[in-house]
């Protein structure tokens, strides 16, 4: 490790020290980590009942939905990536799709008044949501203890109400003017004006007769009857699209992980339209290029993944989309003839624009992501998200749940940048019944046989790079987990043609040097031009001793818990 390397990492153990101690826990008999501590305790009582990974992984997604409202959802979708202790992996895409009235030139074709619809505020922003069906399918193929057990932490939460910590409250502060825009949203978070202070009990009554709705009749207890009439209702009112049929017709789909190798390690991941794939070719190129040339805090490591994420994220917007309506050759990502020529062309002292990658013209961090492992090694690694903050800061009028913005994330404009700055092609645009591409890419790294870490992140095109760089740091550096996660960030897509990282994490010699080889370099900022950080990581950890592990990133508020933990 260089002296620049070694006086980062202890700059990274002192600042988890600082911020991260809560976050992290260590013992045995299966771990947890959320961005939430209630919903994260509802996880440890599950198992504590005897539920297997899956259980604990679908009451703690439900208790989300009610906790953690900026992220946790009923109304948007996700994916579920999970391996029993018998190896037996299972991937559930629970993506929204478009409704069926959807078309093509949805938000290029001018409408009454002669405005253009906005693919991320307003009826017009919604897809249709997946999350309780897909977890409801990866209950049924994996689960343990009844539905209803597993939902009623979350109805419990809702309707009797929950103690609002610092981190939700300021979550909901921080929306307050996107939130306050819906009257009927506005009355939920927003009583008297302003978010439930850090303390109260706050209740949720509308969301807690749909989530009974969801315990007593499973997902048609949500896609059909009495909540599937309201949604039909309250979008015609409002001019959106998603109907009954959509609705009824929507299914969440079993798919085949995408699998790689780090090392020792083999790594499961979910396929598309994740960014799975585009996590798989990252790493294979990291090891094509030579991973010893990728040391921690290294001017000349952040250079060779900063082209190995460049080319990556162009493969990604050129050929990811839903497999169900595109033609996507998966292989091309990790298929290694292709990816050692690649590897062998990434020149070692030069930054390579953009456009030279680009042969055709061609999502917001506030996803959230959890972790689980059974005192059995089951683990389940799941991202769900509504896409924007609070998605589209917009509830369902009776039904308490916020309706996510995902139709962003299709290619609304071919060759334009979306809301989180990616320029995606043709394979990606707008069709009915289509899932929309998605940066999400919850997985799980199997060592000597044993789930040993469960990890993945919020972030919106962050979060492959993000995922990335903490798997290098846990399973090739074996650094502990909450060193793994703790550590400096920094982001390259293709678009835009810049390394963003975490301000104060690199000192001015890292920066200069990658300027010198031709990159452009800035501090990550986020929508207000305030610096940010890269990611919020949610891990588990199994080791050969036993011992569990679980992390919340220090960036996070989150937490991290342990069934017994180490005194």
């Amino acid at each position: 490790m260089t002296k620049l390397g070694i006086a980062l990492f202890a700059i990274v153990l002192a600042w988890s020290a600082a911020f991260g101690a809560s976050g992290v826990e260590r013992g045995t008999g299966g771990g947890v980590a959320a961005a939430e501590e209630t919903a994260a305790r509802v996880g440890i009582e599950i198992l504590q009942k005897g539920g297997n990974a899956a259980d604990a992984a679908v009451a703690v997604a439900f208790a989300l939905a009610v906790t953690w409202p900026e992220a946790g959802n009923i109304g948007g979708g996700g994916f579920w990536i999970s391996r029993d202790p018998r190896g037996r992996t299972l991937v559930v895409d629970f993506r929204e799709v478009a409704p069926r009235a959807a078309r093509r030139d949805l938000f290029l074709k001018p409408g009454p008044g002669g405005k253009t619809a906005s693919s991320t505020d307003g009826p017009l922003a919604s897809g249709v949501p997946g999350s309780v069906a897909g977890l409801e399918l990866a209950h049924r193929l994996a689960g343990k203890l009844p539905w209803k057990v597993l939902l009623e932490p979350a109805v419990r939460l809702a309707r009797d109400g929950f103690v609002v910590s610092d981190v939700v409250h300021r979550s909901i502060t921080l929306e307050r003017n996107r939130l306050a825009a819906d009257p009927e949203t506005a009355s939920i978070f927003l009583p008297d004006g302003a978010a439930p202070a850090s303390g109260a009990l706050w209740k949720q009554r509308d969301l807690a007769r749909t989530l009974v709705n969801i315990r007593d009749r499973g997902a048609d207890g949500f896609y059909r009857g009495l909540v599937a009439r309201k949604i039909e209702e309250s979008q015609q009112r409002l001019g959106g699209l998603i109907t009954r049929g959509d609705l009824a017709r929507y299914e969440a789909r079993v798919r085949p992980a995408i699998e790689f190798r780090l090392g020792r390690a083999r790594v499961f991941t979910t396929p598309a339209p994740s960014s799975g794939p585009a996590l798989a070719e990252m790493t294979l190129l990291a090891q094509y290029v030579g991973l010893d040339k990728i040391v921690p805090g290294d001017a000349m490591a952040a250079h060779f993944l900063a082209e190995i994420e460049k080319r990556a994220y162009a493969d990604r917007n050129r050929y990811l989309a839903d497999p169900g309506i595109v033609r996507v050759d998966q292989k091309l990502f990790t298929d290694p003839s292709r990816l050692k020529a690649i590897a062998a062309k990434i020149p070692a002292h030069k930054a390579t624009p953009a456009d030279a990658l680009r042969s055709t013209p061609a999502e917001k961090p506030t996803t959230t992501h959890f972790s689980v492992i059974d005192g059995f090694g089951g683990a389940v690694s799941v991202t769900t998200t509504l896409n924007d903050s609070f998605g589209n800061a917009r509830v369902a009028p009776g039904l308490g749940f916020l309706w996510n913005n995902e139709m962003d994330d299709f290619t609304a404009r071919p060759g334009q940048k979306n809301l989180y700055g990616l320029v995606q092609g043709e394979a990606n645009t707008i069709a009915p019944g289509k899932r929309m591409l998605s940066s999400m890419c919850p997985s799980i790294a199997v060592v000597d046989g044993r789930n040993a870490l469960v990890w993945g992140s919020p972030g919106g095109a962050t979060i492959p790079t993000t995922n990335l760089q903490v798997m290098l740091n846990a399973v090739v550096r074996s650094e502990p987990l909450e060193s793994a996660v703790a550590a400096p960030r920094f982001h390259q897509q293709d678009f835009p043609d810049k390394i963003q990282y975490e301000e104060g994490r690199f000192d001015a010699s890292w920066v200069e040097a990658l300027e010198k080889l031709g990159h452009t370099v800035a501090i990550r900022v986020d929508e207000t031009q305030r610096a940010a950080t890269l990611g919020r990581v949610h891990a588990v950890a199994l080791g050969p001793d036993g011992q569990i592990t679980a992390v919340a990133d220090p960036r996070s508020g989150g937490v991290g818990l342990v069934v017994h933990p180490t005194p």
